[in-house]
């Protein structure tokens, strides 16, 4: 019965970190495209529709990128697993 629980909690943790990342990564470019639009539309009064949009949706990509990137990495860590910085000779000064 235990191993069943303990799969059962390893499902349930794979899908809440693919869950995160995902929802990280599509509120990066929604908020992007929502930011972009504002300047747009209230901000410039519409004379640089759809410009701003297009450029803030790149930087939400990019965002998303970033979060995808930096979120993969800290749940792919073993959970023993040290910082770099915390390991020993890590960071040797004067050099």
């Amino acid at each position: 019965m235990g191993s069943i629980k303990k799969e059962l909690a390893s499902q349930f943790r794979s899908l809440s970190v693919a869950l995160t990342i995902s929802m990280s990564v599509v509120f990066s470019v929604f908020a992007g495209v929502i930011t972009g639009y504002y300047l747009d539309t209230w901000l410039f009064n519409g004379r640089t529709y759809p410009w701003l949009t297009i450029i803030c949706l790149f930087f939400g990509i990019a965002g998303g990128a970033k979060n995808f990137l930096v979120l993969t990495k800290r749940f792919t860590k073993e959970p023993g697993e040290k910082k770099g910085k915390d390991q020993p000779g890590a960071h040797t000064p004067g050099r």
